[in-house]
């Protein structure tokens, strides 16, 4: 982990699979990870003819993990570090590099104490409360886990915003049953809202669907807008 943090803090070039979600209803969280990561530095290398991963809705999971590894396939001798911005994607690529050839990064994993400190700030969060909001994929199982799980956390709170919901971050809000069982979606969402205030702060493109069509009243954004936002990109949260 060390050695991960170390590199996090250099410029790097890292392949990049955006996946599905962040071609189409995501589009906002892959144009931030990539601006973030330009800001800090690091050069990401979209993978060649990348497919999609199948995500949560492919019902055989063998079949998944091989249609998953076709995409590590297609960036042999390229790169070995790889970031995958959206959780499904991510724990889907993971499991498929079963002999660990390869560095699968969530872009939360880019981040740490160190290069946080030396963004250039030009707004800061004080007198705002934030929720920072996981999920579930994201936080387990723990060997496809990211590795900080506060970040989130550190992030706001080194720009001065408060934080609230800290016992719901890591829970499930059915955003993949939203076009199939959207009660469920509904009751599980609902269950976090009430549980926490503030603004909501999103890294998934399912956790960011279920939070905007629940949240009535509050806002839900992703991470990389609150970033943004601090170092001056984007005008308003």
């Amino acid at each position: 982990m060390a050695a991960l943090l170390k590199k996090a803090g250099r410029n790097m070039e890292y392949g990049y699979y955006p996946g599905c979600s962040l071609t189409g209803s995501a589009k906002k969280l892959d144009q931030g990870v990539r601006q973030v990561c330009k800001k800090l530095g690091h050069s990401l290398m979209e993978i060649p003819d990348w497919n999609c991963c199948g995500a949560l809705e492919y019902g055989d999971r063998n079949e998944l993990l091989s249609i998953s590894g076709e995409n590590l396939k297609k960036t042999e001798g390229m790169h070995r570090e790889i970031v995958v911005p959206c959780p499904a994607c991510y724990k889907n690529l993971k499991d498929a590099d079963s002999d660990k050839s390869y560095n699968i990064l969530s872009p939360l994993e880019l981040l740490n104490s160190d290069n946080l400190s030396k963004m250039e700030q030009k707004n800061d969060l004080k007198g705002q409360v934030f929720f920072p909001y996981y999920g579930c994929l994201l936080m387990r199982p723990e060997g496809s886990s990211i590795r900080n799980k506060n970040i989130m956390e550190d992030a706001i709170s080194v720009f001065g915003g408060d934080i609230d919901g800290e016992k719901m971050k890591d829970r499930c809000c059915g955003g993949n049953q939203l076009f199939l069982n959207k009660w469920v979606t509904e009751k599980l969402s609902n269950l976090i809202l009430t549980k926490s205030k503030g603004t909501i702060v999103v890294f998934c493109p399912f956790c960011h669907m279920a939070m905007k069509t629940f949240a009535e009243g509050r806002k839900v954004i992703y991470l990389t807008d609150l970033l943004l936002y601090v170092m001056g990109e984007n005008k308003s949260l």
